[in-house]
């Protein structure tokens, strides 16, 4: 991967047109060297605010953004449009790689977990999760093909939210949806998986 310079405390937050992210992306996945270092400084600035309100420290933040950067590089090609906007992409992955480094650096012990096996910090009502359901229905199989068959918003947002373990708050603002939205993606996208979990195992 090319060197890319640490990010500048001013860098910019401007909103980039999706269509220049998504072009620069599959330049990317040629080996475009400039064209990664045209997405860094177009995405760097909010990538680096996220990192740093996760961690609370600067030198951490761009330890977990050079990871970042290294994973664009390595699968730019993994990206796919249907499952949301450039910038949310890079998002979860920023936000994905500065947990896991920050629960390296501070040694944190496991949380909490819900009667369900859902970690605490992010059970946002009493509702069975995925991995309930997963146990309920017997086979992880037939949970993956239940997820398969749910829109892809709440698909997203259950991925965030099990997958990630973002709040709903989080993943408001990782994909820009609003939080009722976000809430009723996930109220919606579990009703589903349950009914869909039912049908499968029913014809099992």
């Amino acid at each position: 991967m090319p060197r890319l310079k640490s990010p500048a405390p001013e860098a910019s937050r401007a909103t980039c047109d999706e269509a220049a992210l998504v072009a620069l992306l599959g330049r990317i996945r040629f080996g475009d060297a400039s064209a990664l270092g045209q997405l860094y400084d177009l995405t760097v600035g909010r990538l680096h605010a996220l990192a740093l309100r996760v961690l609370g420290n600067a030198d951490d933040a761009e330890e977990a953004l050079s990871d970042v950067y290294l994973q664009v590089w390595e699968r730019a090609a993994s990206y796919c449009p249907e499952r949301g906007a450039v910038m949310a992409w890079l998002q979860t992955l920023a936000w994905s790689r500065a947990c896991d480094l920050g629960r390296a650096r501070r040694r944190r012990q496991p949380r909490g977990l819900h009667p369900d096996g859902t970690p605490l910090a992010y059970v946002e009502s009493e509702e069975p999760g995925p991995q309930l359901l997963a146990e309920r229905a017997g086979a992880g199989a037939r949970v993956q093909a239940a997820l398969a068959g749910l829109g892809a918003a709440q698909r997203r947002v259950l991925e965030l939210a099990y997958g990630e373990e973002m709040s709903h708050a989080q993943i408001a603002e990782v994909t820009g949806l609003p939080l009722g939205t976000v809430k009723s993606h996930a109220r919606r996208g579990l009703a589903a998986l349950r009914a869909a979990l039912d049908d499968l195992e029913g014809l099992a």
